[in-house]
């Protein structure tokens, strides 16, 4: 499931310019910081980017998720659909992958 979320999230993404400023100047102060430091100290701040990236990649696809089931419920909803119960669902992948 997580990859076909991914692959809609990509699909249909939309950054504005804010953030792509935003992140531009992260990645300047970044580049700044990262030459004012020592090899170690590079390391370090290596891992605390890395960290911070995958953290911001998780809670964006998290995000995304979470706006598309609130859109499938509103849908289910205005078309008198029964909802869909995504715990049921976890449960039945979980069944299946102790079978």
């Amino acid at each position: 499931m997580w990859d076909y979320m991914t692959a809609l999230q990509r699909r249909f993404l939309v950054v504005s310019q804010q953030t792509q400023n935003a992140e531009r100047d992260a990645n300047a102060a970044y580049d700044t910081l990262h030459a004012e430091l020592n090899r170690e100290q590079q390391r370090l701040l290596l891992r605390l980017h890395d960290a911070y990236t995958l953290h911001k990649d998780d809670a964006a696809l998290d995000s995304f998720i979470s706006g598309f089931r609130l859109a499938d419920g509103i849908h289910r909803e205005l078309a008198k659909i029964p909802p869909y119960s995504y715990e049921q669902e976890s449960e039945e992948l979980g069944r299946e992958a102790m079978q």
